[in-house]
């Protein structure tokens, strides 16, 4: 692991943290769903829907880092091409964040296609009433299509290491993780927080400077033997 692994943690958590905004308008339904369903155990039903939803997203960007890896393996040339393309989807989300450019709503309803059988299977799980069903429910909502989690997957794969880069997305899915606990009792004053064009603003900017930090580490000098951010 490179020197700026931590900052690059660092920045994972700030992102999941800052976008707990936009993940309340995505997963706050659910998390308040089941916060406020008879479980006997509330609290405990929301730490294993996140903790699947968290897995989810572990697992894809295990994948995906894994797979990048082969990839620039056989094809060295592709590294900064590839990054690049992982750090502009940053800056999309962020001016979208920002409320300057949407185009990057469209991986959404991409996702759609494989998101409709998918909520077909988390059906017949609702209400959960047992802690399996609760893990799944979460393990699935992890494949709901969300452009903030695209954008942020992208980066994580653009380590090129299916270990760091599914790191860097658990950092990410523990720092949504705050906002959407307290989203069952307290999602009223969060959604209004969320709305705040401060709080707007600063994601924007911090998914802009990860983005553009992604995109020129390929191309400074020497910058094609660094990793993602």
């Amino acid at each position: 692991m490179g020197g700026d692994w931590f900052p690059s943690l660092g920045a994972a958590f700030l992102l999941g943290l800052a976008g707990s905004g936009h993940c309340l308008g995505m997963c706050g339904g659910i998390a308040c769903a089941l916060g406020l369903q008879q479980y006997p155990r509330p609290a405990l039903a929301l730490l294993l829907y996140h903790l699947g939803r968290i897995f989810t997203y572990t697992l894809l960007a295990l994948l995906f880092g894994a797979a990048l890896k082969h990839t620039l393996h056989m094809h060295p040339l592709l590294a900064p091409v590839l990054r690049t393309i992982a750090g502009l989807m940053l800056v999309a989300m962020a001016l979208h964040v920002a409320g300057l450019w949407s185009g990057v709503l469209r991986l959404e309803s991409l996702g759609g296609r494989w998101w409709q059988p998918i909520q077909r299977l988390a059906r017949p799980l609702l209400p959960a009433t047992a802690w399996w069903q609760v893990l799944l429910l979460g393990m699935l909502w992890g494949w709901l299509p969300c452009a903030l989690v695209y954008s942020t997957l992208a980066w994580a794969a653009a380590r090129a290491d299916g270990l760091q880069s599914a790191l860097l997305m658990a950092t990410f899915g523990l720092g949504t993780t705050p906002a959407l606990l307290a989203s069952g009792m307290f999602a009223g004053q969060l959604q209004r927080l969320a709305r705040q064009r401060a709080w707007r603003y600063s994601l924007a900017l911090l998914l802009l400077l990860c983005g553009l930090w992604t995109v020129a580490v390929m191309w400074l000098p020497g910058g094609h033997h660094h990793h993602g951010m």
